[in-house]
């Protein structure tokens, strides 16, 4: 299980939610990707390499199966087609992966003034290192968010022979299905895109072999952090725990 941008493998509050409860109950052996939240694509993925090394040595596991949400899809995808793992990784699922980029951040980065994003960046830092970050960054971690930086990605991080790719994605219905900051970023990436889920677009997250869209009929809509049951909130029309536990049987019967 790999997160993503600006949150850590924390034990408390665990990222996930409840989906690793739902995942074990099933059988599931889980670890975690353990990289850090302000990052660059490339230093994460490094860690991901050590990572699923251990794993590999301390487990006997030839190949681990990875899930990733947001820009631990990209972590994950660098560290396979660029720093040699596809030869311990059977499969890449990404969740909400702007793997196209995010316009807003772009849109964002052009018009807010440079001394306040060099503010806003140092007391992110700050408050990330004190949280296990040893070099936060957290620039860095927002420009490799972003839709420009994202164009040179697939001659970057191409996908690579043996690797099984898959993605979904999730959408919000309405500004109020979350709260801030994901609110304003679904009336701003609905302005410059279209359908999204509050930080990334819809087609921003298309990839791979196959691609579940996940909806709901009710209004409430899935935001980008309901995907991953960050506030534990159950949602009508959508149980987020049979979602992660339908991917891990498919998995199974497919024989990974």
């Amino acid at each position: 299980m790999v997160h993503g941008v600006g949150f850590r493998d924390l034990r408390r509050p665990l990222y996930w939610g409840r989906i690793p409860s739902a995942l074990e109950s099933i059988g599931t052996e889980l670890f975690y990707g353990q990289q850090d939240c302000w990052a660059r694509v490339e230093d994460n993925a490094k860690t991901l390499k050590a990572r699923i090394r251990q794993i590999s040595d301390e487990n006997g596991v030839e190949k681990v199966n990875i899930i990733a949400h947001s820009k631990g899809g990209l972590d994950s995808r660098y560290a396979i087609s660029c720093l040699g793992m596809d030869k311990y990784v059977a499969t890449l699922t990404t969740i909400n992966t702007p793997h196209y980029g995010c316009d807003m951040v772009d849109y964002l980065l052009a018009r807010v003034p440079e001394g306040m994003k060099n503010f806003i960046a140092s007391r992110y830092n700050k408050i990330f290192s004190k949280l296990g970050d040893p070099s936060p960054d957290f620039m860095a971690g927002v420009n490799d968010l972003s839709a420009v930086r994202a164009k040179s990605y697939d001659s970057e991080m191409p996908d690579m022979p043996g690797v099984s790719y898959r993605s979904c994605m999730s959408l919000m219905s309405k500004a109020t299905s979350a709260g801030f900051p994901l609110n304003i970023g679904y009336l701003l990436i609905k302005k410059l895109n279209g359908r999204n889920d509050g930080l990334v677009w819809e087609n921003s997250a298309r990839r791979g072999e196959s691609f579940k869209m996940v909806e709901t009929a009710k209004k409430r809509g899935v935001s980008h952090g309901d995907i991953i049951d960050l506030m534990r909130e159950n949602i009508e029309g959508f149980d987020v725990r049979e979602f992660y536990a339908d991917i891990a049987a498919e998995l199974k019967q497919q024989g990974y």
